[in-house]
């Protein structure tokens, strides 16, 4: 039995599309509408004829928005699901309530616990896709609404044909109608006999999403385009062909310009960023938030400006705050995306600790000092000088007072600087070196009698010096541990 040539039309969309493979699990989300409807028959009747053993369950949300009419979608959608011999899931919410509790819409609030529902079900069913019936109609409106509610590029390319349902993106959302005009869907479910549920609220000119579908596109059409609908759809073709290679160029810098990376922080270097074109900026920035799971829809095209113009100053520190209490923060060419403020540090603390003289200390999870004493005669100070690393030291034995320990900073702290006169708070020799505040939690500070002798991979105390009278030496390095995420190196070693 051949397909329908609505019917093949849509199959041609699946195949080029790869949205479905046989044998496949799809929850198909089905409101009672024409669109929904018609979209379990057409997946129905592909998977019968071509044999594709796809297992199709019948998914149905009651939004209790409109009394006995949900309990009669319901009822519908169930007795649709019995006729074809498929599975039917069904849930129940109070739309309303749950609206004026987290002060939403009732749009994205019906939005909100819908995709929730799909995703539940998917994962109770272990199935790897779920299918809703957005039309090509559903996609001129949905372009409207996201330029007269104000978007980025990336909103003006409209719904996309195939996205993942959950962050893992183990389920995929498709949409195999959206390339379809709703008159045709309603021609095809007259010639298929099929009846299906009419929503009166959809008639209602009190949302938004309405009044462009009843006045807006009507009134588009007769005064200005007849065919201001086909405009818009290629329109958004374009749009996502362009977002789809600047993302791709976007994602190439953001390799590039990554300086640490971790499940709570994301560092990139900032004179790398600005050299960038703008419109690669503001995707650089969408990218990076993408990894650390803000939540886009609150991000506004404002955070994106206040962000990018305030990288280009130079001066002290510069923090904002994101929805989702996620926070950027820019200091000395780097700019970190955190989900705490970055005073409070993304790295972890470690608690003050007594080094062993001679001997190997382990601080936390954070690195190891080695401390080895050697006798001035065998030490030539000049090689060693040459030599050294940022983080080895060598101190005057007999002015160095045990115990010695090793902490993070403390307010006041303060230090000779060998080579200078007077004392320095360790805050401006910081600024001074230009240590971000999130760095400054991390560097060991190694202190006797709770003052600093030796800040790591800085400097150290005039106290303990190396003088013409200096017998024994002590030599302390610091090796920091290296986290590894996937394997990349997301820790470096102390300026």
């Amino acid at each position: 039995m051949p397909l329908n040539k609505l019917v093949s039309t849509i199959r041609k969309t699946i195949n080029v599309h790869n949205l479905i493979k046989p044998e496949e699990t799809v929850i198909v989300g089905v409101s009672g509408g024409p669109d929904s409807v018609a979209l379990l028959k057409i997946l129905y009747s592909i998977n019968t004829i071509e044999n594709l053993r796809l297992r199709l369950f019948t998914a149905h949300l009651n939004h209790q928005l409109r009394g006995t009419d949900s309990e009669k979608d319901a009822c519908f959608v169930q007795k649709l699901a019995e006729n074809h011999s498929l599975p039917f899931l069904l849930k129940s919410v109070n739309i309303q309530k749950i609206a004026k509790k987290n002060n939403y819409s009732i749009e994205e609030t019906a939005r909100r616990e819908r995709y929730a529902f799909f995703t539940e079900t998917s994962h109770k069913y272990n199935a790897s896709l779920v299918a809703t019936g957005h039309t090509a109609d559903d996609n001129a409106e949905t372009f409207l609404h996201r330029i007269l509610r104000g978007t980025g590029i990336h909103g003006l390319g409209g719904i996309p044909i195939k996205r993942p349902l959950d962050a893992a993106a183990r389920v995929q959302l498709i949409r195999p109608l959206l390339f379809i005009w709703r008159k045709d869907i309603l021609k095809y479910l007259r010639e298929e006999h099929l009846t299906y549920r009419t929503d009166t609220s959809n008639y209602e000119t009190n949302y938004l999403r309405n009044k462009i579908r009843l006045e807006l596109i009507p009134f588009l059409e007769n005064r200005y385009n007849p065919g201001i609908k086909n405009a818009l759809i290629q329109l958004c073709q374009i749009v996502v062909s362009n977002n789809e290679y600047l993302s791709l160029q976007a994602e190439k810098i953001v390799k590039k310009i990554t300086l640490e990376e971790s499940k709570d922080s994301y560092t990139i270097n900032t004179c790398l960023l600005t050299k960038q074109p703008k419109i690669l900026q503001h995707l650089i920035l969408l990218s990076i938030m993408e990894k650390m799971h803000v939540p886009l829809k609150k991000i506004q095209y404002g955070h994106y400006t206040k962000i990018l113009d305030a990288i280009t100053k130079t001066g002290r520190g510069r923090q904002f705050q994101l929805p989702g209490k996620f926070h950027f923060w820019h200091e000395h060419e780097k700019l970190s995306l955190c989900k705490e403020f970055p005073q409070k540090s993304c790295f972890p603390m470690f608690q003050e600790t007594t080094l062993q003289i001679p001997g190997i200390t382990t601080i936390d999870s954070v690195g190891q000092f080695m401390v080895e004493i050697a006798e001035v005669l065998n030490v030539s100070l000049e090689t060693f000088k040459k030599q050294k690393t940022r983080d080895e030291e060598i101190l005057d034995l007999q002015c160095v007072l045990t115990p010695v320990t090793v902490r993070t900073r403390k307010a006041g702290d303060k230090i000779s600087p060998l080579g200078t006169h007077g004392y320095k708070k360790l805050k401006d020799l910081f600024i001074e070196e230009k240590i971000s505040r999130k760095e400054r939690e991390t560097i060991p500070i190694v202190v006797m009698n709770n003052q600093p002798i030796l800040v790591t991979g800085i400097c150290i105390d005039n106290r303990v010096k190396i003088t013409s009278s200096t017998k024994k030496v002590l030599k302390l390095t610091f090796k920091r541990f290296t986290n590894q995420n996937n394997g990349k190196n997301i820790s470096q070693t102390v300026r």
